[in-house]
C-alpha cells in the first residue's frame, strides 16, 4: 500500500514531452511539485494523470505516475461515468491517504472512495470560489454534490487566511491548515522589458476585458495577451476578446502556450497584470516574484501580500489606478526594479519548494500516523 495518491489527472501534460498546449495550469503545477516534492521526503507517492504520449524521464526520487482511463479525457462526464473512471485509478494507487485539489466533479468520487476503503481524504483548495457555492458558472447539482464530498474530507489545506475565514464559513466544521503554495526556484529575469503581460483562463470572472481597456489607453507600449479556452469561454466572451484585440494594434492575442514558452514571455515582461475578481495565490504572481518581475493587479491581493510587501501595484478596483501604476511602471525603471527584488525576496522567503513540501510531509505523516 502506498503512503500517498494525488488525483489531478490534467496535470499530464507536465510530466510530458509531447503536451504542446495542453500542460495544466497552476493548479496542476502545484499538484506535480507537491508530489515531487513529498517523494524528495521518503513518502510512496502515486500521482493519477490522463494517458501520457511521451513521457519526460524524471529524476528520482519521483512519483508513480498511474494513467486515468483515456475515454473521458478533456470531457464533462456524468457522475456514474465519474465513478467509473476515477475508482479503478484510485484502488491502482492504493494509497492510505488520497489528495484532491479543487472543486471539480471528481471530489465526489474520490471523497466516495476514501469513505468506502477507509483511507484519508485530504482536499486542496486553489481558489476562493471554491468556497461558493451559489458561483453561477457551476450547476447546482453539481455544487450540491461538492459540498457534500468536501465536508467528508479529513483534512482541508488553503493557501491564504482569507481562504480560511471562507471555509469556517462554508464548511465550519473542517478546521483548514494554511499551506502556502510552492515556487519553482529560477533566476532573475535578464531580459529587457517590453511589454506588458496579461496570461489567463477566458473566462468572465478573469475580466479580460480590462485589460484590453488599459492597452486601449496606453497606444504606444506593447501588450500580450496568453488567453487559455476551457470549458468555461463563453463563445461571446471569445468573440468579443478577439474582435477587440484585433483592432487595437499594440495588442498581441496568443494561444494556450506550453509551460516553457509562458516562462520565456515572463522574462521580458514589464509586468505581470491580473484582472480577476477572485482568485486564490496565482500561479502567474508567484513565477513572476521568483524572476524579479513585478506584477500589476486591478483588485486581487491574496492576504494582502502586495500591499504588505511591497511586490507589485494594486489598483484597489480603480480603472484610473490601474491606469497611474502602468505608466508609473514604464516611466520608473528603479522603482521596478525594487518592486522585482521583493518580490523575489518574499517568495524565497515563504514560497520556497522546500518549505512548503515540509509543510505538507508533516500534515500527511500525522494522518499516516492514524492510519
Amino acid at each position: 500500500m502506498r503512503d500517498v495518491a494525488i488525483y489531478s489527472p490534467n496535470a499530464a501534460g507536465l510530466y510530458d514531452r509531447g503536451a504542446g498546449e495542453e500542460g495544466g495550469g497552476g493548479a496542476e503545477l502545484q499538484t506535480v511539485l507537491l508530489a515531487k516534492g513529498l517523494a524528495a521526503r521518503g513518502f510512496d507517492v502515486a500521482h493519477i494523470v490522463h494517458p501520457l504520449t511521451d513521457p519526460a524521464p524524471l529524476d528520482p526520487p519521483a512519483p508513480t505516475l498511474i494513467e486515468r482511463r483515456p475515454e473521458s479525457s478533456g470531457r464533462r462526464l456524468h457522475p456514474l461515468r465519474e465513478v467509473i473512471d476515477i475508482w479503478p485509478a484510485l484502488a491502482e494507487a492504493d494509497a492510505r491517504i488520497v489528495v484532491v485539489r479543487g472543486s471539480g466533479g471528481y471530489v465526489v468520487p474520490a471523497s466516495a472512495w476514501c469513505r468506502l476503503r477507509r483511507r484519508a481524504f485530504v482536499l486542496a483548495t486553489s481558489n476562493e470560489l471554491d468556497f461558493d457555492l451559489h458561483r453561477p458558472d457551476r450547476r447546482g447539482a453539481t455544487l450540491r454534490a461538492y459540498a457534500l464530498g468536501a465536508r467528508r474530507a479529513d483534512r482541508l489545506v488553503v493557501q491564504t487566511q482569507r481562504q480560511a475565514e471562507l471555509a469556517g464559513e462554508t464548511f465550519p466544521g473542517l478546521e483548514p491548515i494554511v499551506i502556502p503554495s510552492f515556487a519553482e526556484p529560477a533566476p532573475p529575469a535578464r531580459e529587457t522589458p517590453e511589454y506588458f503581460l496579461w496570461s489567463d483562463r477566458l473566462t468572465a470572472y478573469k475580466r479580460p476585458e480590462l485589460y484590453l481597456d488599459l492597452a486601449a489607453a496606453l497606444p504606444e507600449v506593447r501588450f500580450r495577451m496568453v488567453a487559455s479556452e476551457s470549458d468555461e469561454t463563453t463563445a461571446d466572451l471569445r468573440d468579443r476578446v478577439r474582435r477587440r484585440a484585433g483592432l487595437l494594434p499594440n495588442v498581441e492575442l496568443l494561444p494556450r502556450c506550453s509551460r516553457p514558452e509562458l516562462l520565456a514571455e515572463l522574462e521580458r515582461a514589464i509586468a505581470v497584470v491580473k484582472t480577476s475578481e477572485v482568485e486564490g495565490m496565482p500561479n502567474t504572481f508567484l513565477e513572476a516574484w521568483a524572476r524579479a518581475v513585478p506584477v500589476l493587479s486591478y483588485s486581487v491581493d491574496p492576504d494582502d501580500r502586495i500591499a504588505e510587501h511591497g511586490v507589485g501595484l494594486l489598483a484597489q478596483g480603480s480603472s484610473e489606478r490601474f491606469l497611474a501604476a502602468a505608466r508609473e511602471l514604464l516611466g520608473n525603471p528603479e522603482m521596478r526594479a525594487e518592486i522585482g527584488a521583493k518580490g523575489r525576496a518574499f517568495v524565497l522567503a515563504h514560497h520556497s519548494a522546500d518549505a512548503v513540501a515540509d509543510r505538507w510531509a508533516e500534515l500527511l505523516q500525522a494522518q499516516l500516523a492514524t492510519r
